[in-house]
């Protein structure tokens, strides 16, 4: 049930199936498209769930720092933090702190940048590297977990049953 806006009247949502559009009600139309959207993101809702819960209880780690790492770790040496923010999905704020958290956990280093005194680089310490190679192991595992228990996420991950 919802209430119009602009009316105040009361309004049952139903779906009517026409070919590959839904109409509920208003005449608002959802497409496969829309319908596909929705689908991938309940499948990060669960991935994202099970991973936070499986990283933090193996490796002490949240996703946010896991992405990070990876970043880091695809570099192979010296990244701009700058930089490192933006390829990663995390605001430059939340990367500023968790990489202070790495730093200080002696799992990342810092320098200051030799190009702009208002920067630094970043890159993982032989520590970072090997936390991060077992929390690979990790995610790979809570990736197949929740895929072989929803056939949603596989759907998302364009993943068959055999491909696991």
């Amino acid at each position: 049930m919802r209430m119009h806006r602009s009316t105040g009247t009361v309004h049952a949502c139903v779906w009517i199936d026409k070919g590959r559009q839904r109409t509920y009600d208003e005449g608002v139309t959802a497409t496969a498209l829309t319908d596909r959207w929705v689908a991938v993101a309940r499948a990060i809702a669960q991935i994202n769930q099970s991973a936070e819960r499986a990283l933090a209880e193996s490796h002490g780690l949240c996703a946010s720092a896991f992405e990070i790492m990876d970043v880091m770790a695809r570099e192979d040496g010296w990244i701009r933090a700058g930089e490192l923010s933006s390829r990663a999905t995390r605001s430059q704020p939340q990367v500023s702190r968790l990489l202070a958290q790495m730093v200080s956990a002696g799992y990342a280093e810092r320098r200051p940048c030799a190009t702009d005194r208002r920067g630094f680089d970043v890159q993982l310490t032989p520590a970072g590297r090997e936390l991060f190679s077992q929390s690979v192991a990790t995610m790979e595992t809570v990736l197949r977990e929740v895929a072989e228990s929803s056939a949603e996420v596989r759907d998302a991950m364009g993943l068959n049953a055999t491909d696991q």
